[in-house]
């Protein structure tokens, strides 16, 4: 696969008719708005995945403090708890909840043979789709707690105002037939929250965080992915492994066409400077400069992310567990030798991702 959300700057231009299968199953994916898309672009429930919650000390809850930043904060009620508590909620069969983020649960499904570009049934249990009420692509994204999806902003800016036509799946595999031993889960979404500093022009700060209508339960093919961990446990560049992106986005730029299965492709991280020198020789020109919301990986050619990728999932591991590095933004074409794709550097941004969800909790 390839998997690149746009090309940049030439993008808005861009228009080439999609050629996508057909299926007669229910809930099949079509990818008819997404040219369209790229031309316009210019310019309180219970949780279900619970079985168990109780007021107790945060040590009590969460065993790997690695895990802390983020999750106790998303599920503490603090109307629930006496001070000093949290509301920690555990299922039997999984574990610690709070501590399950960046596991997968791969599995063959029987009688479906997986070729080596295609992910297993449940290896990205984070990956979201966004789509229409109509079941038509509008852009990717990743589950990161059991009810907030984080994405990029240039295909949802323009649904900020009417979050009632989309919906949120989870757990899918094969967007065409219906194959999978566990059936997707869908949910509807009452926010969409643009980074305020966003810009259309040249993408700077496209990130979006999605709030779905209910939680979701957490499963072995619908599980959140990990957000990069805060000092003093950051993780420095060098120690990330196994960096991938996963997707369903065309394998050709100039020829769209849309696989069925969820593929994914190992992209290596790139030293900043080293990424501003390969995008100057392009028609970027040499006075680019890139903006510190950005991270690059890829240049392996044919080895990339492309059109219908944007907010896909960049994962990288750090002791067996996968992290939310950055997601598929912009790039020049897709799969050329020496020219890295161009991702959202999610680091830099979450302190402000955990500030909306914050926000988003204390309003309801």
């Amino acid at each position: 696969m390839y998997l690149k959300t746009v090309v940049f700057i030439a993008f808005y231009a861009v228009v080439n008719k999609m050629h996508y299968c057909t299926s007669n199953d229910a809930g099949s994916v079509s990818f008819d708005r997404l040219e369209l898309q790229i031309e316009k672009i210019k310019p309180a429930h219970e949780t279900e995945w619970i079985e168990e919650c109780k007021c107790v000390l945060l040590a009590d809850c969460i065993h790997d403090e690695n895990d802390a930043s983020i999750d106790i904060r998303i599920i503490t009620k603090p109307d629930k708890c006496p001070s000093g508590k949290v509301y920690c909620c555990s299922d039997p069969w999984l574990g610690n909840p709070l501590s399950m983020c960046g596991k997968t649960t791969a599995q063959d499904i029987e009688g479906v043979d997986v070729q080596p570009d295609q992910a297993k049934f449940g290896e990205f249990p984070w990956q979201a789709l966004i789509l229409t009420n109509g079941n038509s692509f509008v852009s990717n994204g990743a589950l990161i707690d059991n009810k907030h999806i984080i994405s990029t902003a240039h295909f949802l800016n323009s649904f900020t105002k009417n979050v009632s036509s989309l919906k949120v799946r989870l757990g899918e595999w094969d967007i065409y037939k219906n194959v999978e031993p566990q059936p997707h889960v869908e949910r509807s979404i009452v926010s969409i929250t643009v980074h305020p500093e966003y810009s259309s022009w040249n993408m700077h700060n496209d990130i979006a965080v999605i709030t779905m209508s209910e939680t979701v339960m957490v499963t072995g093919h619908v599980s959140p992915v990990c957000l990069p961990p805060r000092p003093p446990n950051a993780v420095s560049p060098r120690q990330w492994t196994g960096c991938r992106v996963s997707g369903w986005g065309t394998e050709s730029f100039e020829r769209p066409r849309y696989p069925g299965v969820l593929k994914k492709v190992n992209v290596p991280l790139w030293d900043r400077s080293r990424c501003v020198k390969s995008l100057r020789a392009t028609r970027l020109g040499g006075r680019f400069e890139l903006h510190e919301g950005f991270l690059c990986a890829g240049g392996e050619e044919n080895e990339d992310a492309c059109k219908g990728d944007g907010g896909s999932p960049l994962v990288c591991e750090h002791d067996s567990v996968s992290h939310l590095i950055g997601l598929v933004s912009w790039g020049i074409g897709c799969g050329t030798a020496s020219v890295p794709g161009v991702y959202i550097d999610v680091n830099v941004y979450v302190t402000w991702i955990e500030k909306q969800i914050r926000s988003e909790e204390v309003l309801h």
